[in-house]
């Protein structure tokens, strides 16, 4: 098979005032969004807000995910065109390598995997090998794609003397490649009746790991690329990480009990995640040649990117093709210059502040955004999650498809 290049090759006192920091002052108080109901389907509701599609389904693993394929199988049909019928048309993928991927992740995947991805053939109507395959581009991407890393996002979180309630705020940029602007960022809202937690997560049509989640306890979890620290090697013979972290995110209390998952598992691929609750914050750094190593605060605010920075991996402190440690140290220093400021509007306010300066210089008391590529990638959307008030924001910063900060209250959506 031929690389998957087309859309994995990058897959993977202040020093300043307040008031500059604060570029986009949102109400995040009386800014709730109006979610518009567009479908229902036996159970399960498809609303929109501010063209974020949020998906709300309930009842077992197969009812929900019959009502996710009912309500979205046409945007799941838009996605398939532009990630995998291209690839099919080309010679580059052909059945018996879609069946394969299929076949590896449903059969090594837990119940409630199987039962979700069932009922998404179901309520799609589509071969069950398509579902699942879709749901694995991203595994598959990294297994054909080039050697080096393909996403460069970023994730901050401050809690404790860092906020001004003490309560935990996490702002995250997903950074990916172009093509992931083409189809609806989607928040999927689960109320599984089988007594794992409710959770929500953001991504894209047809796939449904927890690129970026909540439940009900307040456990949260992202995915950065960690390929080019830990190894772009796909073992094809354990379970797809994409699927266990699903199961985490459904059955995990507290940061603790994340932690002591990771501690039990080997990766499929090399991932760096965010993992935090109400209390805390911490990364898990994964190789999938060389284990997990866990990355602790040392106060009470913490950031993520996409380079190894627990020190017993014998790597130095390594730069990648995304402008990973230079979008560290500016969200780092901004961390510090807002200790104890910290709330929902500003960790917005964050996340709003650019790493680059139109011309491609480093802007000066930067953040992390990166609404153009110029570097390896660009963000394809940004969220905000306010732990305690169980609320999150998403963004799209890129101009083309601009989608201002939107709130959606997970508090009500849970009920």
């Amino acid at each position: 098979m031929k690389n998957f290049k087309n859309y994995f090759s990058i897959i993977l006192g202040f020093i300043f005032s307040f008031s500059a920091v604060a570029q986009n002052n949102i109400d995040v108080e009386n800014n709730l969004s109006n979610l518009n109901l567009k479908k229902e389907y036996k159970g399960g509701k498809l609303y929109e807000a501010n063209g974020f599609l949020v998906p709300v389904i309930e009842g077992s693993n197969e009812e929900m995910g019959e009502q996710y394929g009912a309500l979205l199988k046409d945007e799941m049909q838009k996605t398939y065109d532009i990630l995998v019928k291209p690839e099919i048309k080309e010679g580059k993928l052909d059945q018996e390598t879609i069946q394969f991927w299929a076949d590896r992740a449903y059969g090594s995947g837990s119940l409630r995997t199987k039962q979700f991805y069932e009922g998404v053939a179901k309520g799609t109507g589509w071969p069950l090998s398509d579902v699942v395959f879709l749901d694995q581009i991203m595994e598959y991407g990294i297994y054909y794609g080039k050697l080096h890393s393909f996403a460069g996002c970023t994730s901050i979180a401050a809690w404790g003397e860092n906020t001004k309630d003490g309560e935990m705020y996490i702002g995250r940029n997903m950074d990916w490649s172009e093509t992931f602007l083409k189809f609806p960022t989607i928040m999927t809202v689960r109320k599984p009746n089988d007594g794992s937690y409710k959770l929500a997560t953001t991504g894209w049509p047809g796939m449904y790991a927890t690129f970026t989640a909540m439940n009900e306890k307040g456990v949260y979890m992202d995915v950065h690329d960690g390929t080019s620290m830990g190894g772009s090697v796909v073992y094809k013979e354990r379970p797809s990480i994409l699927n266990s972290i699903i199961d985490i995110v459904s059955e995990s209390a507290s940061l603790d009990a994340v932690k002591a998952r990771f501690n039990g598992i080997n990766n499929s691929v090399s991932v760096i995640f965010t993992i935090a609750d109400s209390k805390s914050a911490a990364s898990v750094e994964s190789s999938s040649l060389a284990g997990n190593r866990i990355r602790l605060p040392k106060g009470d605010s913490f950031t993520v990117v996409n380079t190894f920075l627990v020190e017993d991996w014998g790597l130095g402190t390594r730069e990648t093709v995304s402008n990973s440690m230079r979008r560290f140290a500016n969200m780092e220093d901004r961390l510090a210059e807002t200790k104890g400021q910290v709330d929902a509007q500003l960790t917005i306010d964050l996340m709003d502040m650019k790493l680059f300066n139109e011309d491609g210089s480093f802007k000066e008391n930067g953040g992390s955004t990166k609404p153009l590529k110029q570097d390896a990638d660009i963000t394809v959307y940004q969220t905000v999650f306010d732990i305690h008030n169980q609320k999150a924001y998403l963004k799209i910063p890129v101009a083309e498809y601009f989608a201002d900060w939107t709130e959606i209250d997970l508090n009500e959506l849970w009920k």
